[in-house]
């Protein structure tokens, strides 16, 4: 048994020395089949390289004399032409050249080559070109190309490409679009607003005529005007960091919107308006021009101002009169206003608002007088007083005396305010009076208790000094229900004038008789009635004494119903201090002061 295992191992062994030379003889063989495959691969690609130079080196010998791959001069491919086929290229390039420009709006001019005078010059240059190339660099070339200026082989004539310039559509007045800045802007509905520059279509002209020249030389066949940034641009772009400065300094001032109301109209001023008055000054603090609002309320007080404007009445007797003449309506303080609005503006805070009024009237819509006004017809001597739209009170008064010049003026006038038991003096006379209603100045309404009859032709011979004498009850009446400011119209109605007249109680109106005349009543004689001079040691039936006189105040004041003043001396009212001095305010002559 042991000797068997013994054969067998011996067996085993043999066999793998067989194995493991059989392994070996294998990769030996592999070795040198690998070798003669590399020695026979270097063999030939020596050869490829080889033939490959001299291949190179043959096609170098063709480029001595002739220009290498991808060579350009002046924008004409020349890639293996030698000189003298270049230059028939460059002869036949010119004299069908023409230089295309294109215009920032989409248009196109040309211009042409023999407009120009242009023709080739060769001088040398292409030799020194062909000179210089390395033929074994046409490989090189062939990937990165090579180009060349064609402007010394080719001129043009100056003065003919200067007219050819001065020639474009481009260059046209009516056609150059000068460039614009950005600016700041008032947008509606949007408010403060940065609008972008504006390009415009304006070429400089000598910047254009370099830019074609450079072309023409290069005999290139199209250039962008645009891209040869031959127009001008503007100086201040919406990024500019002062521009967007201005904006938010500005911004405060016209952000403002003022709404002003005049009954149901209204006017709105906005940053569109307010934007022009706006500068800047110091370190970005905004300033508002003065001049600017004052004139936006002058002609806001031209349109709504309706002060010594004529006025339509629809009278009571039908027809319709035209008052031109008083003081009477809407009048706007334009100086007040002014300061007003500049401060609101300052501070940039919106609003409604009512302007600043020297004098106020009723309304704004429809007749400015109202529904409540006292109508005073000078030729018929009558009068009727409607509050809210009713008619309160009529009834016959005497006015001025026409004869002597002291005749009522007509005119649209206001209760300057009232008083009772009042003295009215002049040279010759003082008289006590228990109503007083002044509205134009001296010139007012009371009761003429001392006449026995009223309206009628009384006020043609023996009138008052200017003032309406009315009844004493009718005078009662009418101031218990009268204020100041309350409109005063007065007018003269052709084909109104009656001779009939109403006695003093005011119950029934008679016809004067051989018994009652005008001049019936010595009350009314020349020597009795008002009077303008004031009674400084006159104390009212009230127990008030008085310490001012009416006159001084201004009719935009609020003067309260009843005055502490007893006697109606007073000077003819001051106007506002912005309202005109109109030449229909009434005046009386010199020598003699309005009385009853």
């Amino acid at each position: 048994m042991v000797e068997r295992r013994s054969n067998g191992g011996e067996r085993s062994s043999k066999r793998c020395n067989e194995k493991h030379i059989t392994d070996r003889s294998v990769k030996a063989r592999r070795r040198r089949r690998r070798r003669k495959w590399i020695y026979f691969t270097r063999r030939i690609s020596l050869c490829m390289i080889a033939a490959a130079a001299i291949v190179y080196c043959m096609i170098s010998l063709k480029y001595r004399n002739t220009f290498l791959p991808n060579t350009k001069i002046g924008g004409i491919t020349v890639s293996g032409l030698t000189i003298e086929e270049v230059q028939s290229e460059i002869r036949k390039g010119i004299e069908r050249y023409e230089l295309i420009l294109e215009e920032r709006d989409g248009a196109e001019e040309r211009i042409n080559g023999e407009t120009i005078g242009l023709h080739p010059v060769f001088d040398g240059t292409l030799e020194n070109i062909l000179r210089k190339q390395n033929s074994l660099l046409w490989g090189l070339l062939a990937i990165r190309g090579a180009e060349y200026p064609s402007s010394y082989m080719v001129e043009y004539d100056k003065e003919n490409m200067d007219l050819a310039v001065a020639a474009l559509d481009c260059l046209n007045p009516e056609q150059v679009v000068e460039p614009a800045d950005a600016y700041v802007a008032f947008v509606s509905g949007i408010g403060l607003q940065i609008i972008k520059e504006e390009p415009g279509k304006a070429p400089v002209r000598k910047r254009l005529s370099e830019e074609i020249g450079k072309a023409v030389s290069s005999l290139e066949t199209r250039i962008s005007l645009d891209e040869r940034a031959v127009y001008k641009e503007p100086g201040v772009s919406e990024t500019d960091p002062e521009l967007l400065a201005q904006k938010e300094a500005l911004k405060v001032c016209a952000d403002v919107t003022v709404t002003y109301r005049f009954g149901s109209r209204s006017e709105v001023l906005d940053g569109s308006t307010i934007l022009p008055w706006l500068s800047m000054e110091g370190e970005g603090s905004a300033v508002v021009d003065r001049n600017g609002v004052e004139e936006y309320v002058v002609n806001l007080a031209k349109k709504y101002n309706t002060a010594y404007c004529a006025k339509e009445l629809k009278t009571s007797y039908g027809p319709t009169v035209t008052i031109t003449k008083g003081h009477y309506g809407w009048l706007i303080d334009k100086e007040a206003e002014t300061e007003a609005l500049l401060e609101i503006i300052r501070s940039g805070e919106s609003q409604e608002r009512e302007p600043v009024y020297a004098q106020k009237a009723a309304s704004h819509d429809g007749p400015d007088y109202g529904d409540t006004y006292v109508e005073m017809n000078l030729t018929a001597q009558h009068l009727f007083y409607y509050k809210n739209g009713k008619l309160l009170i009529e009834s016959d008064f005497v006015s001025g005396n026409e004869a002597k010049g002291w005749s009522t003026p007509a005119g649209a006038y206001e209760l300057t305010y009232k008083k009772r038991n009042a003295v009215l003096k002049g040279k010759n006379y003082n008289t006590p009076v228990t109503y007083w209603m002044p509205f134009n100045g001296n010139i007012g309404m009371h009761d003429g208790y001392w006449r026995s009859s009223f309206g009628g032709t009384i006020y043609k011979k023996n009138g008052s000094h200017g003032c309406i004498n009315l009844p004493p009850a009718v005078a009662k009446t009418i101031y218990e229900n009268i204020e100041a400011h309350i409109p005063i119209l007065c007018y003269h109605l052709d084909g109104t004038e009656t001779g009939k007249t109403t006695p003093g109680e005011g119950s029934k109106k008679t016809t004067p008789n051989s018994s009652q005349t005008e001049n019936s009543s010595p009350a009314e004689d020349d020597t009795t009635g008002e009077s303008q001079t004031a009674d400084p040691g006159n104390t009212s039936s009230d127990g008030e004494n008085p310490s001012s006189q009416p006159g001084s105040e201004s009719r935009n004041n609020q003067i309260p119903a009843t005055s502490p003043i007893s006697d109606v001396s007073m000077p003819n009212q001051p106007n506002p201090s912005n309202q005109p001095n109109p030449s229909d305010n009434p005046t009386h002559p010199a020598t003699v002061s309005p009385g009853p």
